[in-house]
């Protein structure tokens, strides 16, 4: 009897080998792995599993002097505990620093004695102010750029000594400091620019304004703390440039800042409360209460050539094709304008309102490595413009609708916060400076617009819409813009989006924040490639009456255009079917409202 042990073939041995490799690669990419997804998947596990926490007891208050005090923050209100809180934060003082730990966005951070938070917007950032400068803190995501981006980064993650990857400080430079960085920019903008690396790793910039005038600050540090994942800690300091102890205090804090896993979830406990002036006219007042308080829906319209032949030929024509009467139509008015009296008053005799747009552009938002006017007025330099301006809006003394500076949330406008050494305090100064100069002009006739576009470019948190709100007492109406950009930019991967898939998104995200306030749909249409445009036209009537804010809706009648090619065609008569969609849905709400 042959008592030899059995051996495995070898090809069984090798698949065995080959299934141990496989299972000790797949532990060690779920260990080391940053991907978005996972790294989700994996803090779940260690938080709310393992409940581990995200901070040592010890690392919160190693190197704070004796009998500091401490405060924490649940859901943005000072608590004794964190029981039931899913936004913790907690601030140390010493009298030497004051120390904020944020288990939300996962760091921890030394600044000057004294310093005052502001967690009202959590979920987005952190601002810190004290003596002399101001700071905002968010936990920032790059995006990935294609399937090459994913499998670069994951390799860099899995095999580091293999795998380098810059995909993360390439998407910093570029969609966050890609003006900062241009010395066009610089020069146009007369703004001074450094660039430094420390031995930790931490990436930093330092911007000074030049002939700063009635700056609120002209000295700009900004610093990138990598975590090793596709998340990056984005800190912008504000300060006097003339003020160098202070920068380089600052600099010593992030270097030193603590970086961990984030947990929790975000609560805002911002507070948006409409406030209407008491100076308005009875007119103005009235115009304002039939559209807060109507039931009728106002639609409006915007055509290439509104000044000219627009308001005498292409939208009488379009009126007559859908048997409509529009109630509002959209102009722009640039930089270097004088206020459109006539064309203004033109229109009040035929019973039409104006939604007058005034950009602080002075080459269409087409140069924006250009000087940025916006610039030029948070130095103070074109107060004397603005002022000529309100006073020939106040002289003409009638109701208007003003929505100033819109889609500031983008990269596509001459005053748009990454354009604008990416700080949002920067618009919401200037918006406030034209306010008070309308204000002290006695423009009693203006109903003001705060109109972020829906999808913040870049897709920043620093740069979500709220951080651009002026505030309270600053606007009266939110315009709401949502386009249905179709699908000619593959590049960009842009989708086809239905009306009803804009809106809900437009809706969850603003109702919340602004539901007191009437809203205006201040521009929107949808392009005729990559679907029906006139199913879409017919979806947009079906479901227009599911967001009661909205009171007023304006069409977008023209294109985009990608050279001489209408990238994004948006004319309401571009075809037969999309006017008659068009002239059933109004139809249909004139009977439903009758």
């Amino acid at each position: 009897m042959d008592k030899r042990k059995r051996r495995l073939p070898r090809w069984a041995v090798c698949l065995l080998v080959l299934a141990g490799l496989g299972v000790a690669a797949c532990v060690w990419e779920l260990i080391s792995s940053q991907n978005p997804y996972l790294l989700s998947m994996k803090r779940a596990l260690k938080y709310e599993v393992l409940g581990l926490e995200p901070i040592s007891q010890q690392a919160r208050t190693d190197g704070l002097a004796e009998g500091y005090t401490t405060q924490h923050y649940g859901d943005g209100v000072a608590v004794d505990g964190f029981d039931g809180h899913t936004d913790r934060k907690s601030v140390y003082e010493d009298g030497t620093v004051t120390r904020l730990v944020n288990e939300l966005d996962g760091y921890r951070l030394d600044l000057p004695a004294g310093t005052e938070f502001d967690f009202t917007l959590s979920p987005l950032f952190t601002r810190a102010l004290g003596e002399g400068f101001d700071v905002t803190i968010s936990r920032e995501t790059a995006t990935y750029n294609g399937l090459g981006d994913v499998i670069g980064f994951e390799l860099s993650t899995f095999l580091p000594f293999l795998f380098q990857n810059n995909s993360v400080r390439e998407h910093v430079e570029h969609y966050e400091y890609r003006f900062l960085l241009s010395q066009e920019w610089q020069a146009n903008n007369r703004v001074a620019v450094e660039q430094w690396s420390d031995e930790g790793g931490v990436d930093f910039l330092s911007a000074v304004l030049q002939d700063p005038g009635e700056a609120v600050y002209d000295g700009y540090l900004y610093a990138t703390v990598y975590t090793g994942s596709r998340e990056y800690l984005r800190i912008l300091c504000r300060y006097d440039s003339g003020d160098a102890a202070l920068r380089d205090q600052l600099c010593r804090s992030i270097d030193q800042m603590q970086v961990f896993d984030p947990t929790g979830e975000g609560v805002y406990t911002a507070e948006y409360e409409l406030t209407e002036p008491e100076n308005w006219t009875q007119e103005t007042a009235q115009l304002f209460s039939d559209i807060s308080n109507g039931d009728r829906m106002r639609w409006g319209v915007f055509t290439q050539d509104i000044y000219g032949t627009g308001i005498r030929e292409t939208v009488p024509e379009l009126e007559q094709a859908l048997d409509y009467t529009f109630d509002v139509l959209l102009s722009y008015v640039p930089l270097n304008t004088d206020f459109p009296t006539e064309f203004m008053e033109e229109n009040r005799l035929s019973g039409r309102l104006i939604q007058l747009t005034y950009q602080a552009t002075d080459n269409n938002n087409e140069e924006l490595f250009a000087r940025s006017p916006l610039l030029d007025m948070y130095r103070g330099e074109l107060d004397e413009q603005i002022r000529t301006f309100a006073r020939q809006a106040a002289d003409w003394g009638h109701p208007f609708l003003f929505r100033l500076n819109n889609e500031m949330n983008s990269d596509w406008t001459s005053y748009g916060g990454v354009v604008n050494l990416g700080d949002p305090q920067i618009f919401i100064s200037v918006w406030q400076r034209i306010y008070d100069i309308f204000q002290q002009e006695g423009v009693d006739n203006c109903i003001w617009i705060f109109n972020p576009n829906d999808r913040s470019a870049p897709p920043s948190k620093w740069n979500d819409s709220l951080a651009y709100c002026p505030g309270d007492g600053y606007f009266q109406m939110l315009g709401v813009t949502g386009y249905n950009n179709g699908t000619y930019y593959t590049q960009w991967a842009e989708q086809w989006r239905e009306f009803d898939v804009i809106y809900d998104e437009i809706q969850e995200m603003y109702l919340p924040h602004f539901d007191q306030y009437p809203w205006i749909i201040t521009e929107f249409a949808s392009s005729s490639i990559g679907g029906d445009k006139a199913a879409w036209i017919r979806n947009m009537f079906d479901h227009i009456g599911d967001y009661p804010n909205i009171k007023i809706a304006v069409w977008f009648s023209y294109a985009d255009f990608d050279g001489d090619t209408p990238a994004r065609p948006y004319w309401l008569d571009e075809t037969e079917e999309t006017l008659e969609a068009f002239r059933q849905g109004l139809a249909r709400l004139q009977e439903g409202q009758s």
